[in-house]
Parts: structure tokens; C-alpha cells; sequence
């Protein structure tokens, strides 16, 4: 069964997703998967991601994932546990089987930003981290429009792993 765990900056995917694999779970951080995602120019052309990444670089650019390449991924990888998200994910949900919305307080998604655990270089500055914050608001709207079923990012990592399971 293929099943995408989305969720905002900071709401825990990559750590959820390292600790299933721990757990020999076929989870993947999409962020890990490579040629999936890029970033791109008003013009749709790739451009690299500047870590110190202002309100400029943000407003004009997308994250976004290749289709094509995650419907080949996916076509390879049957059963999986896929965490991640993109500026175009709500095209992407036809893949999965079943799709789940980590949802996480603005306080705690703030505080998970500015962790020092934290790999992904973005909400390194103040800029991403309110951005984080708008665009998660967004995405749950959103998620909650398409009838997604959501999961508190709070829960315990037995107890997210049991409502993605049932």
C-alpha cells in the first residue's frame, strides 16, 4: 500500500519517517528521495535553493515534485510510507492509497523549526519560519477541504504509527 504523510515545515516527517525506518518500515522522507523535487522560477526553470532564502527568493519560487518521477518511484515501491510535501501535492494524491495530514500547533511547529536536530535548512531565518507558518495554515485548510483525515503531530510515534496503519 502506498500511503503519503503530509504536513507542514516542522510538523515531524523527517523524524517520523527516520524512526519507522529504525523500525525496519518502508518510510521514506521525500526530501531524501533524490530527482523527486526542485525548485523553480516563475518560468519553470530548476534554480538552487539559497539556505538564507529571503522573502524575494520565497514569493517567486515553488517546491514542487516531479509527477512522472514519483509515479515511476511509486511503481517500484508498491508498499511504502512516503512523508513529505510540495508546492504541488494536492496533484499528487491520486498515487496513494491512503493519504494522512500531520497536524501541528503554530507553537510547537515553531519551536520544531529552530531545533538544533533540525537537517532541513528550511526555517532557518525569521522570514522562513513565519512563511512556514502561512503556508502550513494553508496546506490544512486545504487538507481539510479534500476531506483528508488528520493525525496530531503531537501524538507518540506508536500511536501515529497506529493511525496510519488502521
Amino acid at each position: 500500500m502506498k500511503v503519503l504523510i503530509l504536513g507542514p515545515s516542522g510538523s515531524g516527517k523527517t523524524y517520523i519517517s527516520s524512526q519507522l525506518r529504525k523500525q525496519g518500515i518502508n518510510a521514506i522522507d521525500a526530501d531524501k528521495i533524490e530527482n523527486l523535487s526542485s525548485w523553480y522560477d516563475g518560468a519553470g526553470n530548476k534554480v538552487a535553493y539559497k539556505e538564507d532564502a529571503d522573502e524575494e527568493f520565497l514569493n517567486n519560487h515553488s517546491f514542487l515534485w516531479d509527477r512522472n518521477f514519483l509515479k515511476d518511484y511509486l511503481s517500484k515501491n508498491p508498499d511504502v510510507y512516503m512523508f513529505g510535501v510540495s508546492g504541488n501535492i494536492f496533484d499528487m494524491l491520486d498515487l496513494f492509497d491512503k493519504v494522512y495530514f500531520l497536524k501541528v500547533n503554530p507553537e510547537i511547529q515553531k519551536e520544531r523549526l529552530t531545533h538544533e536536530s533540525r537537517e532541513n535548512p528550511m526555517g532557518s531565518t525569521d522570514y522562513q519560519r513565519e512563511n512556514a507558518l502561512r503556508w502550513g495554515k494553508g496546506l490544512e485548510q486545504k487538507a481539510k477541504t479534500l476531506g483528508i483525515k488528520f493525525i496530531d503531530a503531537t501524538l507518540s510515534l506508536k500511536e501515529i504509527l497506529y493511525e496510519i496503519q488502521s
